[in-house]
């Protein structure tokens, strides 16, 4: 039996509990008027999304890589990701800078603009980020996104940016984004990114993207049924010469998100299914079978250990300790239901 407004009330629960969990707004209500605010999430964005994730949209990569504490490690920084000059840095004002020469103006620009910065100093006074899609996206299309990024994030502050993709770095293979931020804005305000800025950061990262026709999704890893350990940097963009590391730790914590997940999965089929239309039939039908595949974070470490047995690279001895610390911490078993 259709029922669109019951329908809506659900999904707006489960919804935000799937794409945004605790995702910030922008800026601070009476503190930041500069910053608009990210409306929440109509029925059909919810459905465009949980599409996105069952379809295996490509999902962007936003990362603080760094920074700069005093000019000489901000120099530093500006040299690497313009590989010394040989690639085009383009700063806040849109001014393409070639070579060695362009990049000591920069370099002289941040260090006199405004407060003056030492040449060492205690207190990071810059922040290297990184924007980053799988191989294969346009490179071009990453760049303009990243740009429009820093346009509406970073209005006040002085910053610089580069494109790396296989054609202009070698180590890489996947389109990226380079960007050094001053952490001081015009007024005196100071960058200092938490968790949730940088889940917002990914979601306005991939909105803009989308607003390019590339396929983006940013949702967190235990959404997506992600169990495998956060890679390194490096292992994004080169190719990797070690196997994957294995699940993450199955903290109580990991496992109550992991529990909190599969309920709104579930319960956003249900409701789909039970009072949307054909298409959204379609759609539960597809979150089921996304839901099923999903990996048990107790079973898949299990099952990591049992592997690396079986190949030689870890001991009895390894195994019990790890046995023993689970007992220790309440994880005697898989206690969740599939």
């Amino acid at each position: 039996m259709q029922d669109p407004q019951r329908l809506a009330t659900i999904l707006e629960q489960y919804g935000e509990q799937l794409l945004r969990p605790g995702l910030r707004r922008y800026g601070q209500p009476g503190k930041d008027p500069r910053k608009g605010c990210l409306a929440p999430l109509s029925g059909q964005e919810i459905r465009a999304g949980l599409r996105a994730i069952v379809r295996g949209t490509p999902e962007v990569m936003v990362k603080v890589t760094g920074g700069g504490r005093g000019m000489g490690a901000i120099k530093a920084h500006m040299s690497y990701i313009s590989r010394h000059g040989e690639l085009t840095l383009e700063n806040r004002d849109g001014f393409l800078l070639n070579g060695k020469e362009d990049l000591d103006l920069l370099v002289d620009e941040w260090r006199y603009g405004g407060a003056f910065i030492p040449e060492v100093l205690h207190r990071r006074e810059a922040l290297h980020l990184l924007f980053s899609m799988p191989p294969g996206a346009d490179a071009q299309a990453v760049y303009n996104a990243a740009r429009a990024f820093a346009r509406e994030e970073f209005a006040r502050h002085k910053y610089a940016l580069v494109l790396h993709d296989p054609t202009s770095d070698p180590d890489s293979h996947r389109p990226h984004v380079h960007m050094i931020v001053r952490a001081q804005s015009w007024d005196t305000r100071r960058l200092n990114p938490k968790k949730a800025d940088l889940a917002r950061w990914r979601q306005v990262f991939a909105d803009r993207l989308m607003e390019r026709g590339v396929a983006a999704s940013a949702t967190r890893r235990q959404t997506r049924g992600v169990v495998q350990a956060a890679r390194k940097l490096r292992d994004y963009h080169r190719r990797p010469s070690k196997p994957r590391r294995g699940p993450a730790r199955p903290g109580m914590a990991a496992q109550r998100t992991e529990h909190e997940v599969l309920t709104a999965w579930i319960g956003a089929a249900e409701a789909l299914r039970q009072y949307g239309d054909q298409e959204d039939a379609d759609l539960a039908r597809e979150m089921i079978d996304f839901k099923e595949r999903m990996p048990s974070l107790l079973h898949a470490r299990q099952k990591h250990r049992q592997r690396f047995k079986e190949i030689g690279l870890e001991s009895d001895r390894q195994e019990e300790f790890a046995r023993q610390r689970e007992i220790q911490m309440g994880h005697k078993g898989p206690s969740l239901e599939r």
